[in-house]
């Protein structure tokens, strides 16, 4: 299965330690030391699976986490649902007890082979109870193409599941190779290219004329559409950067008689903005989505039609462009004014000063709640930057983890360079904590060369400030449901991981902080004291500002 899983390009994989696992670990601690592979181990399997995932999304190969049977299993959940939901191709390798244990009660045993059912994209069950002939290695060979060829289809692909039954004796007497049965040549047992895109003259294709007033809107995993280019474009912060960008604080704009966009087109999947929400309601808006899979956007139920790609004829009216550049810089104008103006620091100050310091070639990993919102206020996504986001199921936790994992991928990917780009992971203090054993990484283990989490302490809850549940009349029973505060001594859990840590009152020692020729060897946190106090205010007034006339 390692062999197999390497074929098929896999250049990453994550272990937590498990008896039952051991033949799994062995293997793929063999196939590290023969350099086929690099291998992260991590004792927590929550943290690991999420590790694996930002493994996953950075590279676009399959990644599999290695867990024992039992809660270990369940611990991979989390990150199950978001790769699944974000097209992530990350691979659960779980070790099982035989079937016949079921119902004996017998240690760490649970019915584990259909736990992702609703997670995953593919599970495949398999008994490795018995020795394995040349026709089962064959066959075991082209279970793990079609579950690689699962992760990987587009438009449908995500997490999936191999699930391994094994039996005493786990491991061998001495130190000691297996015998491999061989595989085919140098790829895999089966090349699978059905999953990988329509058949040729099958697409389905709408002929789009921009000269109506048009207007894209660009969400998470939205693919680059040159043809598009020239059209006026509402993207979020992990889409592709557009040539024609416009603000999301304009979407209120674009709800008005005279500004009102008569058609939109969909790429990707967009969750950020309420006022884009509103627009892609409108029955007064003929939406096109463009989807390669049946698990298309379209929360309100009024796109008109759903097509794998838009054939574009005409082009944008002068007059058409002017409104959206005037909208779009209206609603940056109001962000600058209200950011300048408002006092103590908040979240979009600190995502402001994080969005001012990045540079071409650098990446940036973006926490739910506010941050991604904030980061998108402030002017991303911008061109030569890649950003991430977990916006398949929109969580907080895993972060850290994930951020690690997209850091070390970037660092081997510029293995040659004397420094590697910089890796920012922007995250609010809830997200952080939630994710702090993330940070701890055994000695010896592959560590980031340059990471720099900043987190937005805010001591709570910011995004709830924003919401229906921090309305005035509600404050009462606020604070302790929602609110949540924490009074966490940051710096010193960093200390006990071994990790970096700066604390930063104000914008000035920010910039500062992160400025690019800044050295930083290995992970390092920047904590920024900022209120959540006036964050509601905050945000209405960048609605009325935002919004023309």
């Amino acid at each position: 299965m390692v062999d197999e899983l390497i074929r098929c390009g896999t250049r990453e994989a994550v272990v937590c330690p498990g008896s039952r696992s051991a033949p799994l670990a062995r293997a793929l601690l063999s196939a590290e030391r023969a350099g086929r592979l690099r291998l992260h181990v991590r004792p927590d399997e929550r943290s690991a699976g999420f590790l694996a995932l930002g493994l996953a999304a950075a590279t676009g190969t399959v990644t599999p986490v290695v867990v024992t049977s039992g809660t270990a299993v369940a611990n991979l959940l989390p990150a199950m649902v978001e790769a699944t939901y974000s097209g992530v191709p990350l691979m659960a390798l779980t070790a099982d007890r035989p079937a016949a244990y079921r119902g004996t009660g017998a240690n760490q045993t649970i019915v584990q082979d259909r736990l992702f059912a609703d997670a995953s994209v593919c599970e495949v069950d398999v008994d490795g109870t018995t020795p394995v002939s040349d026709s089962g290695a064959a066959a075991l060979r082209a279970r793990v193409d079609r579950i690689v060829a699962a992760a990987l289809a587009i438009g449908r692909g995500g997490a999936v599941h191999l699930n391994v039954r094994l039996v005493e004796p786990l491991v061998p007497d001495e130190e000691r190779l297996p015998d491999l049965p061989a595989g085919r040549g140098d790829g895999p047992w089966t090349e699978l290219r059905h999953l990988h895109g329509g058949r040729a003259g099958h697409r389905a294709v709408a002929k789009l004329d921009v000269s109506r007033k048009t207007l894209v809107i660009a969400g998470s995993g939205a693919p680059d559409v040159p043809e598009l280019a020239q059209v006026p474009t509402i993207a979020e912060p992990n889409a592709p950067a557009p040539e024609t960008p416009v603000h999301p604080l304009a979407a209120a704009t674009f709800g008005r008689d005279d500004c009102r966009p008569e058609q939109i087109v969909v790429l990707g999947r967009p969750t950020l903005h309420r006022g884009v929400a509103r627009l892609l309601a409108d029955p007064r808006i003929d939406v096109t989505v463009v989807a390669d899979g049946d698990d298309y956007p379209d929360v309100s139920a009024n796109a008109r039609r759903v097509v794998a790609g838009v054939d574009v004829v005409g082009e944008c009216g002068d007059e058409w462009l002017e409104i959206c550049e005037a909208a779009s810089e209206l609603a940056a104008a109001a962000v600058r004014d209200v950011v300048s103006a408002h006092e103590p620091l908040t979240g979009l100050h600190v995502a402001a000063a994080v969005a001012d310091s990045l540079r071409t070639g650098e990446q940036l990993v973006l926490g739910a709640s506010n941050p991604v919102r904030d980061a998108s206020w402030a002017g991303l996504p911008f061109p030569g930057v890649d950003v991430h986001a977990g916006r398949g199921a929109a969580g907080i936790d895993g972060t850290v983890a994930t951020a690690i994992g997209i850091a070390l991928a970037r660092d081997r990917a510029h293995a040659d360079e004397i420094r590697p780009p910089r890796t920012i992971a922007l995250m609010g203090d809830l997200t952080f904590l939630h994710d702090a054993g993330a940070l701890l990484i055994g000695p010896g283990e592959p560590r980031p060369e340059s990471l720099t989490i900043v987190v937005a302490n805010d001591s709570g809850g910011g995004i709830f400030e924003t919401l229906e549940a921090g309305a005035p009349a509600l404050r009462g029973s606020f604070e302790r449901i929602f609110g949540t505060p924490q009074a966490v001594d940051i710096a010193a859990l960093c200390d006990a991981y071994g990790v970096g840590h700066e604390e930063v009152a104000d914008l000035r020692d920010l910039l500062a902080v992160l400025h690019p020729d800044t050295d930083v060897d290995g992970i390092r946190v920047v904590e920024v004291a900022t209120s959540r106090a006036g964050r509601r205010e905050l945000h209405d007034e960048l609605t009325r500002k935002a919004a023309l006339g």
